[in-house]
């Protein structure tokens, strides 16, 4: 299957693939079928101003096949700028379908992260909800960073295993840049899914349905993780006030007649 023309509209300068789950799925299972290395980031707000702060993340980013908009705020921003076909897709509601896909197609699997204890809970959930998946890798690293000796062992187990779908859940910033990095040395697919495996694993529990409909996913989250999630989510006023002003930039530009080659209302084919 031949890969189709990616489409994208740029966030804080920041590409990010106007998409929904259905198209991300076929996109990423195209790439598996080539035998691509590729990486693909679930980007949020929060990581969008992280992207304006630090080269190497904004890189990270403009490297990956595919960024998908994690959060009604991303999706709601490529619509406001005419993308109206534009969906949220998050790594909590996508990855089950990718597991399903990949248990019927006879696509092994790999994870990359999260505690010991959790990938065993994950492993055990796994085998009742997708009990022909084959999963062909498991790894918990520890919280340092690893040595290149240690890094380059683990890039070759994970060769030697086979898995062409990696999930890598280190948590944001450390998945994207670990991702960037050890992408091209293997033969899969990685996908950085964040706190995934919490949630498979049944270690912590999603926002009900209407919530993530609504846009207060972020709200329910907080609530449920105060300590870890309040640094985070005081970025959301800080990410309304910056894509406000690139939207009233872009306006202006078009006022007064003048085109701009990375205008964030222009769509791009990759």
């Amino acid at each position: 299957m031949l890969l189709s023309s990616r489409r994208v509209g740029l966030i804080l300068d920041i590409p990010l693939d106007v998409t929904s789950s259905e198209s991300s799925s076929e996109r990423i299972f195209s790439l598996v079928e080539q035998e691509q290395p590729a990486y693909v980031c679930y980007a949020t707000a929060h990581m969008l101003i992280e992207a304006n702060r630090r080269p190497d993340i904004c890189q990270a980013y403009r490297d990956a096949a595919i960024v998908n908009p994690d959060g009604k705020p991303l999706a709601w921003g490529l619509q406001i700028l005419g993308y109206k076909d534009a969906r949220c897709v998050t790594g909590p509601n996508h990855t089950p379908l990718l597991l399903q896909e990949a248990e019927l197609r006879g696509i092994p699997v790999g994870f990359y992260g999260g505690r010991p204890e959790t990938l065993n809970r994950l492993q055990r959930a796994l085998a009742q909800r997708y009990p022909r998946l084959k999963v062909s890798f498991v790894y918990s690293p520890p919280f340092c960073e690893l040595t290149e000796p240690e890094h380059r062992e683990v890039i070759n187990a994970i060769r030697i295993s086979g898995v062409s779908m990696l999930f890598v859940g280190l948590g944001s910033v450390k998945q994207e840049l670990w991702m960037h990095k050890s992408y091209a040395s293997l033969p899969c697919v990685c996908l950085g899914v964040g706190a995934v495996f919490e949630f498979l694993s049944g270690e912590k529990k999603l926002p009900p349905h209407w919530a993530q409909r609504s846009g207060l996913a972020w709200l329910i989250r907080l609530c449920q993780e105060p300590r870890r999630l309040f640094r985070r989510n005081l970025y959301s006023p800080i990410f309304a006030v910056m894509f406000g002003l690139q939207f009233v930039t872009e306006m202006c530009w078009r006022l007064i007649g003048i085109s701009r080659s990375e205008s964030s209302l222009v769509g791009r084919n990759l």
